[in-house]
């Protein structure tokens, strides 16, 4: 039987990535064997990711604070805290938080092993991260869905 993975916030290392965007990993897969990783993301508003493929993995969003739009494949819809969004592999997405404060969620990859690509996001270039997002399985396709 394997022993259970206990990550307490006080311990939580955060970075930033966007400006005013803050993010930890939770779980880093290789606490799990590779089977997931799950990261924290406190986004402004207004503020989200290009759109984006991942092909070897699934990525699911639960909503903990503030209002998220999402679009995943020809299909657009908000999400408010309580909300999963599960986007399967392959699938092109993108989301950006509407609503007027920070918002508050969670990224559950499975499987794991995209951890390592989150802290990069903040120390390079935008031109430097879509090569850098291309060797994490993030595959850089369009604009982010909301631009200041």
């Amino acid at each position: 039987m394997s022993k259970p993975v206990v990550n307490y916030a006080k311990d939580l290392e955060w970075f930033d990535t966007m400006p005013g965007e803050k993010m930890t990993v939770r779980l880093h897969s290789n606490q799990v064997d590779g089977a997931m990783t799950v990261i924290e993301a406190r986004v402004p508003s207004l503020m989200g990711p290009p759109k984006h493929i991942h092909n070897e993995r699934e990525e699911t969003f639960e909503i903990l604070e503030g209002i998220f739009r999402f679009q995943v494949g020809d299909d657009q819809f908000d999400a408010t805290p309580g909300t999963t969004v599960r986007v399967p592999r392959g699938a092109a997405h993108a989301w950006a938080n509407v609503g007027p404060e920070t918002g508050r969620m969670l990224f559950i990859f499975t499987p794991g092993g995209i951890d390592d690509f989150f802290p990069e996001i903040g120390r390079h270039s935008l031109e430097e991260i879509i090569q850098i997002a291309a060797n994490h399985d993030t595959v850089i396709i369009g604009p982010p869905m909301v631009l200041k």
